[in-house]
């Protein structure tokens, strides 16, 4: 059979026609693919940010909102007024009770007033008299006890009067003495301790009047706001967002990517929202955790791939920072062991 024949009934055969031309074409397309050189994975993370919500720590009303979403802020900025009656009136309270123990302490620490002193002093004087008056009446009875003149009784009150006597002189002394030296050393520090506590007292309602006028904690921009002006906020509820200049990328992949990089590497990365590539320091690398293993090979080569956390921080300051942006690790040139693992894979 000449080989006009075999053309003629390949094509008058058209399941076979097909089949040539498909067996053709996948022939084409292995030789293609073999010369194609080996793709290697995109090492793709996103930027993230540190922010803050800004939040007052006693129920209050919004009175006036000073910045709105997309205002940048500095350290120190007012944020926003609110308006807490209550806590003003316990304001006044703590101030008034600051008062009495301020007025006490001045009074403890004074003194007894002179005019107490002068009395006890004129009350001592005259159980003094009535002492030497009635020694001078009990010494009469002893002597006239002892010629016979009187009775053993009448003696024995004398005595007892004289000693009376002599008792309420030594009590009326010790009160002179108490006006003298005015308030115990133990009240005094009662007092004064009575003036700190009511002083703390102040101090804690003063911190609480503070929260009425938010400030912001750190430079960034406010990114969304969660109020309105005459809303009412409770305790430790977010009035808004701050997004600051505190920004890191992070990556997550496989441990063979892991080759070249450790603690200090520079690398570059690339933003695609922004266009530009910046170079960063590897600052953090750690395990994610068996539960985020993203690739098993065991039945390739008896190994599983463990999936690692990788932190960048920029070298210089970013512009035009959003958290959640792309960002792409630019490989790191290849080393043989390197490619020695990925040949086997």
């Amino acid at each position: 059979m000449n080989n006009k024949r075999v053309f003629q009934i390949i094509f008058h055969n058209k399941v076979l026609l097909t089949a040539i031309i498909l067996l053709f074409a996948v022939g084409v397309a292995i030789i293609i693919g073999m010369c194609i050189p080996e793709h290697k994975p995109t090492l793709q993370g996103q930027l993230e940010t540190t922010d803050y919500r800004v939040a007052t720590k006693v129920a209050s009303r919004v009175v006036r909102l000073c910045v709105h979403e997309g205002d940048r802020v500095h350290k120190g900025d007012t944020l926003c007024y609110l308006s807490a009656p209550e806590v003003n009136a316990i304001e006044q309270s703590a101030k008034a009770s600051r008062d009495v123990a301020i007025a006490n302490n001045d009074l403890v620490n004074d003194g007894t007033r002179q005019e107490v002193i002068n009395s006890a002093h004129d009350l001592w004087q005259q159980v003094q008299a009535k002492v030497a008056i009635a020694k001078t009446t009990y010494n009469r009875m002893e002597k006239l006890y002892q010629q016979g003149v009187i009775a053993e009784q009448k003696r024995d009150e004398a005595k007892a009067d004289y000693d009376a006597a002599v008792a309420a002189s030594q009590s009326r002394h010790e009160q002179y003495l108490a006006a003298l030296d005015g308030a115990r050393k133990e009240e005094k520090r009662a007092s004064a301790a009575a003036v700190r506590n009511a002083t703390a007292k102040i101090a804690e309602v003063k911190s609480f009047v503070d929260e009425t006028v938010l400030t912001a904690s750190q430079d960034g921009v406010v990114t969304e706001v969660f109020v309105e002006p005459g809303e009412i906020v409770g305790t430790g509820a977010p009035i808004m967002n701050v997004e600051t200049d505190d920004a890191w990328f992070t990556f997550y992949f496989t441990e063979d990517k892991l080759v070249g990089l450790d603690y200090g590497t520079h690398v570059k990365i690339y933003r695609p929202s922004v266009g530009d590539t910046v170079e960063a320091r590897i600052t953090r690398i750690n395990n994610a955790g068996d539960f985020a293993s993203w690739k098993a090979t065991r039945a390739l080569d008896d190994i599983d791939l463990k999936v690692f956390e990788v932190r960048a921080r920029a070298i210089k300051p970013l512009k035009n920072v959003h958290d959640g942006q792309s960002a792409i690790l630019i490989p790191l040139q290849a080393s043989p062991k390197e490619r020695m693992f990925n040949h086997q894979n």
